[in-house]
């Protein structure tokens, strides 16, 4: 199964607007801000994005994607501001589940996610880290 598809952005939206960011807390807890294995900061940045609908017209949906950022990766960017997102891709985890009786694991559903290199404003360059 497919883990990991990068997102054209160009193609799938008609724009994309920053609404808010803050720390992924760790699983369970209220004030633990959750890391990588590498011990970088986990960010939600959650975003208004207008998709192309097959007849024409834009649906938008509230998205939130997750950045590993050793600082706030939106400092500096007002809410509601038309943005780009560094190497937007989404990803598909399976939801499995054991029977408990045979011991055979199933497919349950599966669950999507976003994630992204940075947040930048709308038509500014790459950051000095993306453009080397």
């Amino acid at each position: 199964m497919l883990t990991n598809v990068v997102i054209d952005q160009s193609r799938t939206f008609a724009g994309l607007v920053f609404l808010s960011c803050a720390p992924k807390m760790k699983f369970g807890s209220k004030t633990e801000q959750d890391r990588t294995k590498d011990g970088v900061p986990k960010w939600e940045v959650e975003v208004l994005g207008a998709t192309y609908t097959p007849f024409g017209g834009t649906a938008n949906e509230v998205v939130k994607v997750g950045i590993n950022a050793v600082s706030d990766p939106c400092e500096g960017i007002p809410a509601f501001s038309p943005i780009e997102l560094g190497s937007f891709s989404f990803g598909v985890l399976e939801k499995k589940r054991k029977d408990r009786d045979t011991g055979v694991e199933q497919i349950v559903g599966i669950s999507v996610f976003f994630r992204a290199d940075e947040v930048k404003l709308a038509g500014q360059a790459p950051t000095a880290a993306k453009a080397a």
